[in-house]
């Protein structure tokens, strides 16, 4: 599930949109948290398990307001049909996309219009490989809208194609602009 994060040698790039522009983006390294739960019973521990947290965040000089960038993954059995899932959460604007991944598999829960407060369907599917700006990416995570007419925050992601070990590599705004990774 680490492999989701971007690298640190892949943590400062470039994307250029439809209109030859380009937005310089910088994440910082992927950090790592254990964090203790547990239950009480009658103010008395009863249980308690860690809780793997690992999250990277940044941002961009997209038309000189910082597009907030966020991933994190959240290690963690929930209950017996989770056992083995991580909850992965990515935010990118005024969106955020949280869904479970089993190996390469997504289950997508929803994705949230924080400008808005709407709450969106979307797919979410493993790629091989991808091609962007002429390097192909190895393992992408592709996610869409259900319904793009939903979003009423301006700027946001209506689909968006994540590699591994490299982060975002291409993003539609608005279902009208496109951004894309250039090559380091």
């Amino acid at each position: 599930s680490r492999a989701w994060f971007a690298d640190s040698t892949n943590c400062n790039f470039t994307m250029r949109d439809d209109n030859g522009v380009s937005y310089s983006f910088q994440l910082t390294p992927a950090r790592q948290e254990m964090l203790e739960s547990g239950s009480l019973f009658l103010c008395i521990p009863t249980e308690k398990a860690l809780n793997e947290e690992i999250y990277q965040s940044g941002q961009s000089s997209y038309h000189n307001q910082s597009l907030a960038y966020y991933a994190g993954l959240s290690a963690f059995k929930h209950d017996d049909e989770t056992e083995g899932c991580d909850d992965f959460r990515l935010s990118f604007g005024e969106a955020t996309y949280t869904m479970r991944i089993d190996g390469d598999t997504f289950h997508p829960r929803d994705c949230h219009d924080l400008g808005s407060g709407v709450t969106m369907d979307y797919t979410a599917e493993y790629i091989d490989s991808y091609t962007v700006s002429e390097k192909t990416y190895q393992g992408v995570m592709h996610l869409k809208l259900v319904d793009v007419a939903y979003p009423m925050t301006i700027n946001f992601p209506t689909e968006i194609y994540y590699a591994k070990h490299y982060g975002l590599i291409q993003v539609t705004l608005d279902d009208k602009l496109t951004l894309h990774r250039l090559p380091n």
